[in-house]
């Protein structure tokens, strides 16, 4: 089944545009409570955990799905503003059927989404977000309750609660650290520097003040230098970015040197002494070869941390993750959480006495060249002929990834070789290729 509203991390758009209405998100409540009545119809109550990031349709949107689910009979406990792997653990924790954040994650101010968990702290998968989509837009008419069948909301402050899950999957303190945090004015402005302070580390943190617009502006894990330049200006040991709802961390070193999630699962192999990992296909090639050559076993996913998170179940493997800082830790939760990752990276250097540029493995890194092109709809290019008889061409001295955006209205290019200027020549020839045949060209 081809889902409608569905990408690659839940639903996401503008808000106010649909599906992110206040009309529809309700819809959506009201067939996630059918959804969960009729998969789990031995209950008499339902239980959904709720959070969101701060940006400012946050509110409108958790109110309307809380108004939909509740009025099929599930009650909601909403834990306001928390990031989002925190929904995946306190799902498992309090044995809720579901798991709902309100968040565009890393996108900017006037998009949202909404991301589900199912009642064992994972990511919906697509069959579930098939089914949630088959109830949502059936010809039926999703009927309500009636008094005392109501939903309840109930709204508790679980902060000290997470905070001390991440102290006890530590199981030691940071006495000594210092730490430059920037929490992108989004999910982790109050639980990242707490996390740190309360394991000892000196912590000076950086947009942590956000106002409903500023979550990503310019900060955050897509703006690494900003928190590069205030670890060197404080001369922190470590530094470290979040996304807007906390999944993702990129890590800086004592010399502002700057590592994607590439890097950090190189190092987290290497500390965890695994023989197994999980990569999505952006991941650079050099970093399998790295791990072929340590003798880990190296699987590939689609784009994706639910995908990542889906392979390792599957292939029983602890560490995965993406280049763009998603790293699943499946020991201690189900999806990234980029403040558990960043704590673990802090642990390992006050364990070992190194600093983070000793302890980053060095491997050659095949040259990598992105761009995207923005698309009103999303057209098969893959059976096109010139793109497949450019791949084939030059697919023995480059490989390419080209995909969709489940977030975002483009079409993302990736071409990764030995020689950067093959890799850039590549790269333009195909998107010009590609432009054609999006613009009308067959």
């Amino acid at each position: 089944m081809k889902l409608k509203l569905f990408g690659t991390d839940g639903i996401r758009e503008i808000a106010n545009k649909y599906p992110l209405t206040p009309e529809m998100v309700t819809r959506i409540g009201t067939a996630a409570a059918y959804y969960l009545r009729a998969k789990y119809d031995n209950k008499k109550h339902w239980l959904c955990i709720l959070g969101k990031d701060p940006r400012i349709s946050s509110d409108m949107l958790a109110n309307a799905f809380v108004a939909g689910i509740t009025s099929v009979g599930v009650d909601v406990l909403d834990l306001g503003i928390m990031p989002t792997p925190s929904i995946s653990y306190f799902v498992e924790k309090y044995k809720a059927d579901l798991g709902v954040v309100i968040s565009a994650s890393h996108n900017p101010f006037e998009y949202n989404g909404i991301k589900f968990f199912n009642k064992f702290g994972e990511k919906f998968s697509q069959k579930e977000e098939a089914i949630l989509e088959s109830i949502l837009f059936s010809s039926y008419e999703l009927e309500k309750e009636l008094g005392l069948f109501i939903g309840k909301v109930y709204r508790e402050d679980k902060t000290e609660e997470y905070l001390d899950f991440l102290s006890k999957a530590l199981s030691q303190d940071l006495s000594g650290l210092k730490v430059a945090l920037d929490c992108a004015n989004g999910s982790t402005f109050k639980v990242a520097p707490l996390a740190f302070k309360k394991l000892k580390a000196f912590v000076y943190s950086y947009n942590t003040n956000p106002d409903g617009i500023n979550i990503n502006d310019k900060c955050g894990s897509l703006y690494p230098e900003f928190i590069s330049e205030k670890v060197l200006k404080i001369r922190a040991d470590l530094g470290f970015a979040f996304d807007g709802d906390g999944d993702r961390v990129v890590v800086v070193d004592e010399n502002g040197k700057i590592y994607s999630g590439d890097k950090i699962i190189a190092l987290l192999a290497k500390q965890l002494n695994v023989d197994k990992v999980v990569l999505t296909i952006m991941s650079n090639f050099g970093l399998e070869k790295y791990f072929e050559e340590k003798n880990i076993k190296v699987f590939r996913s689609k784009v994706g941390d639910r995908e990542v998170y889906y392979k390792m179940k599957k292939e029983n493997a602890i560490l995965g993750g993406e280049d763009s800082g998603h790293i699943i830790l499946r020991n201690y939760l189900k999806t990234g959480d980029g403040l558990l990752t960043a704590l673990i990276i802090s642990k390992i250097v006050v364990e070992t006495g190194k600093s983070l540029s000793e302890l980053i493995p060095n491997y050659k890194e095949y040259f990598q060249a992105k761009d995207n092109i923005k698309v009103k709809n999303k057209k098969d290019f893959e059976n096109y002929e010139p793109y497949k008889n450019f791949i084939e061409k030059y697919k023995n001295q480059a490989r390419f990834v080209v995909r969709y955006s489940g977030t975002e209205p483009v079409l993302r290019i990736m071409v990764e070789a030995e020689d950067e200027n093959l890799a850039k020549d590549l790269l333009e020839r195909l998107k010009n290729i590609l432009k054609n045949f999006l613009e009308g060209g067959q």
